[in-house]
């Protein structure tokens, strides 16, 4: 074979030894860039957090609960929904946003200050009827705030639940809105125990709260000098007997309480109220 034929075929076998190694090195190298480039999941790794959500874990206005009376003064609301339309013993009345949440560490009176501002209110729409219809019905309000979790997540609303205290027991709530537009249910009704503790009407009682007025007076009620201005009142409104009466606590006065209450008596009781 002549020599430049041979240095030909050579060249040639040689170009084609080239092409085939680089083919396979570049598909190799393709897939090792490939390999060392983040994936989409990888860039956005587990260090990321959601954004701040101040409504998370939330519930709605109008929305009805199952509730137990402890779950009713504990912070953290843990009970189950309810249909409104069935047997519920609450009603969320108010959702609402604050600058700051209120956390485990915040005081309890400034937790009571937001109640009265925007709990108190909102339990008034609620309930309606007029103020005599609410300070004789056991029906009340409660606040709840975000739980540890829902706080880290960014949580930072105030909600106010309406509900009725009988004794150690919530009762379930009327269906009808306002709750107290058609006066007062028994089931809402305050009644007395023989030991003087506020039970709803529907259930066994010793007392019955038969009316009610707003004292006129500034100092806490002395039962010395004030019984006969009560008795008297009280008799006036409840058309005949009116010897039992009794003054909201201490620490309802100092909340703006004034209301008196006229009771009669249904049994023989074991104990009286302040007579």
């Amino acid at each position: 074979m002549p020599a430049h034929r041979h240095r030909t075929v050579l060249a040639v076998l040689g170009l084609a030894l080239v092409l085939l190694v680089s083919g396979c090195g570049g598909k190799d190298a393709e897939k090792k860039q490939s390999d060392d480039k983040p994936s989409d999941s990888s860039s956005s790794g587990s260090g990321d957090q959601a954004a701040p959500d101040p409504g998370y874990g939330a519930a709605k206005v109008g929305e009805c609960h199952q509730m137990s009376a402890e779950q009713s003064v504990a912070s953290v609301d843990t009970s189950r929904k309810a249909s409104c339309r069935g047997k519920h013993t609450s009603v969320v009345a108010y959702v609402g946003y604050l600058r700051k949440p209120v956390t485990p560490t915040t005081p309890v009176a400034q937790r009571r200050t937001l109640g009265k501002r925007f709990c108190r209110p909102a339990y008034q729409r609620t309930v309606g009827g007029t103020l005599a219809d609410r300070a004789t019905s056991i029906v009340t309000w409660t606040l709840f705030t975000p739980s540890q979790a829902q706080l880290e997540r960014g949580a930072r609303w105030l909600r106010c639940d309406v509900v009725a205290r009988s004794g150690g027991k919530l009762v379930p709530l009327p269906t009808g809105k306002p709750m107290l537009a058609q006066g007062v249910p028994e089931q809402v009704r305050i009644c007395q125990s023989d030991a003087g503790v506020d039970i709803s009407c529907a259930r066994p009682h010793a007392f019955r709260v038969q009316a009610v007025y707003q004292a006129a007076i500034k100092a806490y009620p002395d039962p010395t000098t004030y019984t006969p201005v009560a008795r008297a009142r009280c008799r006036q409104l409840v058309g005949s007997f009116g010897g039992f009466w009794q003054p909201p606590s201490q620490q309802g006065w100092d909340a703006g309480d004034r209301f008196i209450r006229c009771l009669s008596p249904m049994a023989t009781p074991s104990a009286t109220p302040t007579p």
